[in-house]
């Protein structure tokens, strides 16, 4: 059985990697090295805000003796400019944001290809970012915060069947409105402990359930560690 690495935005997501998705795999039968790595900045620091610091970050794996699959966690949020990601503009041409990002998966998978033909690279954008999978279930996600957030919470999600779709504008990301709901809380959302927690709470299982490009992901990796 191969490894697996995740190539990961952030420290928010390298947790979620480390305290969710690593346990939930080895649950479902994983076997092998499984390791998140955060996209490293040049200037010190985490994120991806310049294709060269995702290259730069992923070539090292790519070079592993043993071919290990690798995937990525990447926001699709803020994915927004040729600088980030080569194909940003020929993706505006389409209008569901589904087919935006395939083509975008598909852009960055063209970027490893160009470092090194490498045929167990899988590409996951997650629309519109990490914080949306926070939606998936609230009264179990939020049962820990106050009646106010909860219900604020709630009533996002009555607005949108798949909660995927909470759209992505600057103020309407899920990180935003999250934000926004435990200022008016009178708390500060902490990215990397609030979203753990909730995700924690929220449960792995749930999340599969009412996510489905997620689930897609995440059920391809199972099989392909199961070959």
């Amino acid at each position: 059985m191969k490894d697996l690495y995740f190539i990961v935005e952030g420290e928010t997501e390298l947790e979620f990697v480390n305290k969710i998705l690593i346990p939930y795999l080895y649950s479902k039968g994983a076997l092998c090295h499984i390791q998140g790595y955060p996209i490293t900045m040049s200037g010190g620091g985490h994120g991806f805000n310049n294709i060269q610091h995702f290259v730069n970050t992923i070539t090292p794996v790519l070079n592993y003796n043993n071919e290990p699959i690798i995937t990525t966690l990447i926001d699709y949020f803020q994915l927004n400019s040729e600088k980030k990601l080569p194909g940003y503009t020929a993706s505006l041409n389409y209008t569901l944001t589904d087919d935006r990002v395939d083509y975008l998966e598909s852009k960055l998978n063209e970027v490893v290809q160009n470092i090194t033909p490498y045929r167990f690279f899988i590409p996951y954008i997650q629309k519109h970012e990490m914080e949306t999978l926070l939606f998936s279930n609230p009264e179990a996600g939020f049962y820990l915060e106050s009646d106010n957030i909860k219900n604020s919470v709630l009533d996002i999600c009555k607005q949108y069947p798949n909660i995927e779709d909470i759209n992505g504008t600057p103020q309407g990301a899920p990180s935003k409105r999250l934000e926004a709901i435990y200022k008016a809380d009178g708390k500060k959302y902490e990215k990397i402990i609030d979203g753990i927690d909730i995700a924690v709470l929220t449960g792995i299982e749930k999340i599969i359930e009412k996510c489905p490009r997620f689930r897609n992901w995440i059920e391809n990796l199972i099989k392909i560690l199961n070959e």
